[in-house]
């Protein structure tokens, strides 16, 4: 009797088994040979045979013994064809084994190249692969990054916070605020690879960024020159001038940069209180607004060497504001019409030393100080000359501060980082009023009936040491941990010193998927301390009907959260987030009626008190090559109590953010469009309204990218912005 078999694997096997039968026979043949119906050439084909363990090399047209019942493995090798062995075959008898094939239909196999790549650390972009945007500047492909957005084609933001640039792994402080103009004389396919890197070190963190995008080029460097000069226009005649000049050479970068921002509007406030449906106060005042900023930015870095960089930069400014005040209608008493004039000039220096003591160990320095004067001047009835009764109230803030910071950074080990440090700072605020009679021929300071030197002074210094471990515990799961716990003395003018000891921690894991995406959970527990409004007063939102106080007896608050996010890149970006947090003994302000001088007073305590539950959803994809979608909302259910004044307020505040951007080709340019909805900010008090925004733009770049022209309509709809606040105190409602 004689059998056939066929086994059919892409390339076919023909076993035809001839045999007889034999009683009790324990060996039996095997022999393989070719199928002479092929045109293939396959005898230089190789063939292994393995059997209880025991490797036999076999040719073609060879007989070999084997073991009849017992499982064998069969593998063939040929240089031209690759062709898939016998995992499991028992013979009983003599066997003749023919290789052949049989011819397929054709299979069309289309690499697929990664564009985005999520990482344990962040997102990796190629730009080279990336067809629709490797012809173009680097600025404007970086959008292709989750949650960067385009705006026009001369400036990129990360939604998320303040973005650190590098360059072949390296900080070029020297290029300072300029790396918009740096970005846009860079030809996108000329860089293999950019890291958005959202784990960024504690020393990174501690400089105000949020993430890093590190620039990896072919070459060991990039190297240039980069001018941009811009001038702003609006209908409402501000002209906003600005200039920057880069200078990158292999050793050290330089860039200086100066802004003058102005602006005018006029605006109209409706202040009420009321007890039941009885008016108490009302106040309607006209606003003449006017602003002008200056601003100068110096920026020098020098690459000593391999292990060692310098760097300093150095800022200057002057903004001046402003607000004449016009009563329209006061009652139940006549109030004066008011100007304010606030002035802010200063500068700050920022010098920072880097040492890596070896590839895997950083030693960093920072060094900075920041120093102003704040000029504060209100005129009463000083809106036409020749008034006699008028007086001019006048106050001179100092704050100075300074901070140093050592860190350690240990990359040696492959699965874990570690890095520590420390930081001193020390901030003073001294404040000082004068009152003066003013002269009715010059409307210039008169008589000095009122002053008090040092009317409010204020030292604070911390000492905070900071840990972080940076955990992988397999290529695709994640722990960072991050200790700090600082030292803070306050001494305010009257008032005895308070320390306080303020813990913080912060632990998130990350777990990547299969498909590009991401699960992170995230816990936290940190402290905030008031901000120096809280002790001086915002005094640059006074008017006539609302008067802001400050205090120096503030405690820090505290706040516990935790979240989970899902993120998913692929054809698009998709994130999906979930948040709550606890918040209490917060610094906050709270408004009150002042009876007996008829007006609205804000002032700060230490009675916060909030509990929320948010969600939080981006989107973000590019449709047909042309059309780049990015979308934000959040909807976010809040309580708050102000236990201090015995106040509380509930509510659901929601948040719409979309950013389209159109490429009409890059010989007509793009049309971008942005907006904000927000729905109504829920306070202890009550609620204030939220904003809505919206502006469509045009920008083309013209001749090689050197020129660009941006047309902007922002909120074209309408004519005024409004906004609302509703508030609700001891009986009293204030509107």
């Amino acid at each position: 009797m004689k059998a056939s078999l066929k086994l059919i694997f892409g390339i076919v096997f023909y076993i035809i088994s001839c045999s007889n039968l034999f009683a009790q026979n324990k060996k039996c043949f095997i022999e393989f040979r070719l199928d002479t119906s092929l045109n293939a050439d396959l005898t230089n084909t190789k063939i292994s045979f393995t059997q209880k363990g025991y490797l036999h090399k076999v040719r073609l047209n060879e007989k070999i013994a084997v073991d009849t019942g017992v499982n064998c493995i069969i593998e063939f090798n040929h240089p031209g064809f690759i062709i898939p062995g016998i995992k499991s075959l028992k013979i009983y008898s003599d066997t003749l084994i023919f290789i052949g094939y049989k011819n397929l239909e054709s299979v069309v196999v289309q690499s697929r190249k990664t564009i985005v790549r999520q990482t344990l650390k962040g997102f990796e972009y190629s730009p080279q692969n990336d067809s629709v945007f490797k012809n173009r500047s680097l600025l404007v492909s970086l959008q292709r990054l989750p949650f960067i957005i385009l705006k026009g084609e001369d400036a990129i933001e990360y939604t998320r916070g303040k973005i650190m640039f590098k360059i072949n792994g390296r900080e070029k402080k020297g290029i300072g605020n300029s790396w918009n103009s740096v970005l846009n004389a860079i030809n996108a396919k000329d860089i293999y690879k950019v890291e958005l890197i959202t784990e960024v070190p504690a020393f990174v963190k501690n400089q105000g960024y949020d993430v890093i995008i590190d620039i990896l080029t072919l070459d060991a460097n990039l190297y240039g020159k980069t001018f941009t000069a811009a001038t702003f226009f609006n209908t409402r005649n501000n002209i906003n001038p600005s200039t920057s000049f880069t200078l990158q050479h292999k050793k050290a970068d330089f860039s200086i940069s100066a802004n003058n921002n102005n602006d005018r509007q006029t605006n109209f406030l409706q202040a009420k209180v009321m007890e039941n449906e009885n008016i108490i106060s009302e106040n309607r005042i006209k606003t003449n607004f006017r602003f002008h900023g200056y601003s100068l930015n110096l920026g020098y870095g020098l690459r000593v060497d391999s292990a060692n960089d310098l760097s300093v930069n150095l800022s200057m400014h002057r903004y001046k504001t402003i607000s004449a005040f016009q009563n329209e209608y006061a009652y139940p008493t006549p109030v004066n019409n008011q100007n304010d004039e606030h002035i802010n000039s200063g500068g700050e220096i920022n010098l920072s030393y880097i040492h890596r003591k070896s590839k895997f160990i950083t030693k960093s320095i920072v060094a900075k100080a920041k120093i102003e004067n704040i000029e504060y001047d209100n005129r009463l009835a000083y809106m036409q000359p020749v008034k006699n009764d008028s007086i001019s109230r006048q106050f001179q803030t100092k704050p100075m501060n300074w901070i140093v910071e050592y860190n350690y950074l240990n990359t040696r080990h492959e699965t874990y980082n570690i890095e520590y440090g420390l930081q001193f700072y020390q901030k003073d605020y001294s404040q000082s009023y004068y009152i003066y009679t003013l002269n009715n021929i010059t409307n210039e300071n008169f008589y000095l009936i009122d002053a008090q030197e040092d009317s409010m002074r204020l030292t604070q210094y911390a000492i905070r040491p900071y840990f972080k471990y940076d955990k992988d515990f397999t290529p695709k799961k994640n722990l960072i941990l991050n200790l700090s716990s600082e030292w803070y003395s306050i001494l305010p003018k009257n008032f005895k010193r308070k320390n306080y000891y303020l813990p913080d921690i912060d632990v998130s894991y990350k777990t990547l998927f299969d498909n590009n995406a991401s699960l992170t959970y995230s816990i936290s527990f940190n402290y905030s301390k008031p901000s120096e409004d809280y002790f001086t007063g915002q005094q640059y939102y006074n008017n006539p009907a609302e008067a802001h106080r400050g205090s120096a007896d503030l405690a820090p608050g505290k706040t516990i959260g935790a979240g989970v996010e899902y993120l998913l890149v692929n054809k698009s970006t998709f994130s999906s987030e979930l948040n709550c947090w606890h918040s209490f003994d917060d610094p906050t302000f709270f408004t009150a009626y002042d009876s007996i001088n008829k007006l609205m007073v804000t002032s700060p305590n230490n009675g916060y008190k909030s509990y929320g539950i948010g969600y939080n959803l981006n989107f973000q994809k590019l449709i047909a090559k042309k059309l780049n979608l990015s979308f934000y909302s959040s909807i976010i259910y809040q309580k708050i109590i102000n236990k201090s004044i015995h106040t509380s307020s509930s509510g659901l505040r929601f948040r719409i953010q979309p950013t389209i951007t159109y490429f009409l080709g890059r010989k007509y340019g793009n049309l971008n469009f942005w907006g904000i909805i927000e729905g109504n900010n829920v306070t202890s008090q009550g609620k204030t309204t939220g904003p809505l925004r919206y502006s469509l733009s045009y920008a083309k770049s013209i001749i090689q990218r050197k020129f660009t022209v941006v047309f902007i309509l922002d909120e074209f709809l309408v004519k005024n912005r409004e906004k609302k606040t509703y508030s609700v105190f001891n009986g009293l409602s204030q509107y």
